[in-house]
């Protein structure tokens, strides 16, 4: 899509986030960047909604399939039926049941063709019917699967629309920030006095072992205990928290929960290191305060594989990952992660 090529361009140029938003305080940033912030929030929460609506719709679309297909299977049933009679029919000699019965050489045989005859009538008039209601369902049916596309296209335009407010905002507010923080956001990928190291390489057989049963998606760490959650106050942030935090014991192998491309992958400002992965559903991961850096800009992922190692770089009172689900690469764009993760079939224990 436009909009995630854009999105991952931007990111590459723009890779990092302000230090503002995480563990300890800061001045906020200046009036019109703060509202821009407030103006991005909402088209998040508008953005959200939109998808809500587009699941509902997708989820009705499922249905109305199904239940076309089971009348698409009704009626070619109904038509074999009625082909049966016709050929049958045409077997006895092309004669109509008033021609066979005239011909009969025995009243008893007469009466009985009589009585056969209605009931063969009223057989064909109720396959009729239930051919031409079984039709009229089918019609209905792909009505509704054509209103549910029409819908979903009006959902994915209007989601779009808002992704673009929200990229165009978040931009202008980075106009409006200081030097200094621009200054913490300058990462042009993956910064020389980053640590980093190669993620290990799996060998052949527990490569393929593994093949046939990964996981679309998984717990950004095994073991955990959940500490701050999103939209949590209080004076460790300038404004809100805006993810979640996974207390962790310094090098704990942190992994991809889906997926996606590396598009940062860096370090230095209030979320030190730090990476964001975006997903081909088009939301992004951001996983922050790492120890060591497994991954560069543009690697594919995988769910599951280790990206990197918990620590507790940048602006972090202890060891701990922060986790963020965003529907832009940049901050400022982020949504409930847990209930994004439920969606995806990740629970997560509290």
């Amino acid at each position: 899509m436009r909009w995630r090529t854009a999105a991952v361009a931007l990111c590459l140029l723009l890779a990092g986030a302000p230090a503002m938003a995480d563990e300890h305080p800061r001045p906020g940033p200046p009036a019109r960047a703060e509202r821009l912030y407030a103006q991005a929030a909402r088209a998040v929460q508008a953005y959200e909604d939109t998808e809500r609506a587009a699941r509902r719709k997708r989820a009705e679309l499922r249905l109305l399939r199904r239940a076309a297909a089971v009348e698409r299977r009704r009626l070619t049933a109904v038509r074999d039926l009625i082909g049966a009679m016709a050929r049958s029919e045409y077997r006895s000699g092309l004669m109509g049941p008033s021609a066979r019965l005239l011909l009969a050489d025995r009243p008893e045989r007469l009466l009985e063709g009589v009585a056969l005859a209605r009931q063969g009538q009223h057989a064909q008039a109720a396959l009729l019917a239930q051919r031409m209601l079984a039709e009229r369902r089918l019609e209905a049916k792909t009505e509704a699967v054509r209103r549910t596309l029409k819908a979903l296209a009006r959902e994915a335009r209007r989601k779009d629309a808002l992704l673009r407010r929200i990229e165009a905002r978040l931009l202008r507010a980075r106009a409006g920030l200081s030097a200094r923080d621009l200054a913490l956001m300058s990462h042009g990928g993956l910064s020389a006095d980053c640590p980093r190291e190669a993620p290990p390489a799996p060998s052949r057989s527990s490569a393929a072992s593994r093949r046939p049963e990964a996981p679309r998606w998984v717990r950004p760490v095994a073991h955990y205990t959940l500490t701050a959650g999103y939209d949590a106050s209080g004076a460790h942030w300038a404004h809100r928290h805006t993810g979640q935090d996974f207390a962790v014991p310094p090098g704990t192998p942190v992994r991809a929960v889906g997926g996606g491309t590396v598009v940062v992958a860096a370090c230095g400002d209030g979320f030190g290191n730090q990476i964001v992965v975006l997903h081909d559903g088009g939301y992004c991961t951001h996983y922050a305060h790492l120890s060591v850096l497994e991954v560069a800009p543009g690697q594919r992922v995988r769910a599951g594989e280790r990206i990197g190692r918990s620590g507790n770089s940048g602006n972090s009172t202890g060891p701990h990952l922060h986790f963020e689900v965003r529907v832009t690469p940049q901050m400022g764009s982020s949504v409930a992660p847990l209930p994004w993760l439920a969606r995806h079939g990740v629970r997560i224990r509290h």
